[in-house]
């Protein structure tokens, strides 16, 4: 999509507060024009000899009505130029990050995440400071035809000399294009690689220093910083160098040429000193004007560049879905998150895999031919040595990794796209190492799901949690912390555990849920689990005591299905090296 599409699709989406804004603009810098013409018409007077009567005085008052006016109208323009920009800003990071959700994994995502966090936080307001910049020049533009008229009507040539001078800048700045929209990139790059890196030092700050490696990461660390600035040096560099040059370096010659010219047409009569002064109060209007003209130049090369970033994120969507329109909830509450609702084909009687494959890009390993039929009711343990493939068949089931050969059925029904299929009520996951957000207990197992006390406290009796949390601060409104900082390793798949309870799922998916936990609380976490027999669940462990209780089970090896048992006629296999 072209960048001026791109851009229009914007302006379209950003409603009548962006047309608010243009209107405004003309009011307010028409304004700008009235004190030249009071000027003129006052030297004029003086130096004709006009008296200081109620004439001169009602000048001088209209002046400064005229300028307090001017000070009202700019306030008023300032906070209306603040509606589209934020508009524009919440529209494209909403449906950016609808988008990213919907992925089917983040492994796909080839962008590291302070990239990510830095394009959305930098793109969209860039974009939308640029719209608002053409809202200004617009209304400039319409002041500058008003001034190119009224000096035209008093001396033609003299407008022309004085113009002639911008358009050049105009037209050399534009062949500048190219070198700003490069310098933006690399600047806007090193500022990514510095977010990326300061989050992987916040996340690993540990590791770092039992490493003994604080002394070498803070170095690299300042050399992406310098990397960063002589990035942001080079841009500013050449901007404001083709900006002071050719924005009011240029217009100063202009004016320079005006008043070389002006001493033989004041001498011939047919211009006044009034009329010397309103050329020169509105050179520097024009001056101004042919200035936000180069950096709309610049702004628009910059644009593109912004649009670029954002659109790489749309991973397999297009442009059109990152301008998709729809609620912003600006104002007001923001909408409740609607109850999990069960309908009658979302039972599960039987889920069926058939010839599932998947292979991580640019390698060998990953998963081949896998067929599996799970039942209601049914307990089904996966198990394998490190490597052979476990967690990768449970993502490739819930579409978290992008299918690449094999079907899926519910029930007989094919399932056309498993990422948005295995959700609650159908399916719940918890994986190898859970993810908790910076909230209280309860939020981290709720996520936004109206669940009353009664459906909390099932949940964590049945994770086995109950009594961690008698022990916190606060309860379950205790804050975990980042990641969950202020939990033990169990405590934080425990809480997974119960997030996934809370959903109370037609199919529960674990993978590998006890790696930290102690032998009692697994003991008892696995007998609450196996007590309710009408739970189906897809496991991966290598437990012996889980292995014993699965309905049926299979061993993989290299990505396939090895051996396949049945614990109730079979002997159990050795557990994996």
């Amino acid at each position: 999509m072209k960048t001026y599409t791109f851009l229009a699709r914007l302006i379209r989406a950003s409603r009548g507060s962006y047309l608010l804004a243009i209107l405004l603009q003309f009011p307010r810098r028409l304004l700008l024009l009235a004190p030249g013409l009071i000027i003129q018409q006052i030297i004029d007077g003086l130096t004709h000899g006009m008296q200081l009567d109620l004439h001169f005085w009602t000048l001088i008052g209209l002046f400064f009505g005229l300028m307090l006016t001017r000070m009202a109208a700019l306030m008023l323009v300032q906070i209306s130029e603040r509606f589209p920009i934020f508009t524009i800003e919440r529209l494209l990071r909403k449906n950016l990050l609808e988008h990213l959700l919907r992925l089917p994994g983040v492994g796909r995502l080839p962008y590291a995440a302070g990239d990510i966090v830095n394009r959305l936080q930098e793109e969209p307001a860039s974009l939308g400071h640029f719209l608002v910049m053409g809202a200004f020049v617009a209304g400039m533009m319409v002041e500058t035809v008003v001034a190119l008229t009224i000096m035209a009507r008093i001396n033609l040539q003299l407008t022309v000399i004085a113009v002639l001078p911008l358009l050049l800048g105009n037209v050399v700045v534009n062949a500048f294009g190219g070198r700003i929209e490069h310098y933006r990139r690399l600047n806007r790059a090193a500022a990514s690689d510095v977010s990326s890196y300061l989050l992987e030092m916040l996340g690993t700050v540990q590791a770092i220093q039992v490493a003994g490696s604080t002394a070498s990461v803070v170095n690299h660390f300042r050399s992406l910083n310098q990397r960063r600035r002589q990035a942001s040096l080079r841009e500013n560099i050449l901007s404001n160098t083709v900006l002071g040059i050719f924005g009011s370096g240029i217009s100063n010659v202009g004016i320079g040429l005006i008043l070389l010219l002006a001493g033989s047409a004041l001498q011939s009569g047919h211009f006044t000193i009034g009329d010397f002064t309103l050329f020169v109060a509105y050179m520097r209007n024009l001056t101004r004007f042919s200035s936000e003209v180069i950096g709309m130049i610049a702004g628009y090369r910059r644009a593109g560049v912004a649009q670029q970033r954002l659109t790489e994120l749309m991973i397999g969507g297009t442009p059109e879905q990152l301008l998709q329109p729809g609620p912003l909830y600006q104002r007001g509450p923001l909408p409740e998150v609607p109850p999990i609702v069960r309908r009658s084909e979302d039972r599960l009687e039987q889920l069926e895999i058939r010839n599932l494959s998947y292979y991580y890009p640019g390698t060998t390993h990953g998963i081949s031919g896998i067929n599996l039929t799970i039942r209601r009711g049914q307990i089904v343990v996966i198990t394998g040595r490190i490597g052979s493939g476990k967690t990768t068949l449970l993502r490739a089931l819930l579409g978290l990794l992008p299918g690449q050969e094999g079907e899926i059925y519910w029930n007989g029904q094919l399932v056309a796209d498993p990422t948005s299929f295995f959700v609650p009520p159908r399916s719940a996951y918890t994986p190898q190492s859970p993810g908790l957000f910076s909230a209280s207990l309860r939020e981290n197992i709720t996520l936004g799901l109206p669940l009353d006390d009664e459906e909390v406290r099932a949940a964590l009796h049945r994770a086995v949690m109950e009594h961690d949390v008698e022990k916190l601060p606060q309860g379950w409104d205790t804050l975990v912390g980042p990641r969950g900082l202020k939990l033990s390793g169990g405590q934080v798949q425990r809480t997974a555990a119960a997030r996934m309870f809370a959903r109370q799922a037609e199919l529960l998916v674990i993978d590998d849920l006890s790696s930290a936990l102690d032998i009692e609380t697994e003991r008892l976490l696995w007998q609450r689990l196996f007590s309710d027999r009408s739970t189906t669940c897809l496991i991966v462990s290598h437990r012996q005591h889980v292995l014993r209780q699965a309905d049926h089970l299979l061993v993989l090896k290299d990505g396939q299905i090895e051996t396949q048992y049945n614990p109730t006629t079979d002997a159990l296999p050795p557990p994996p090296p």
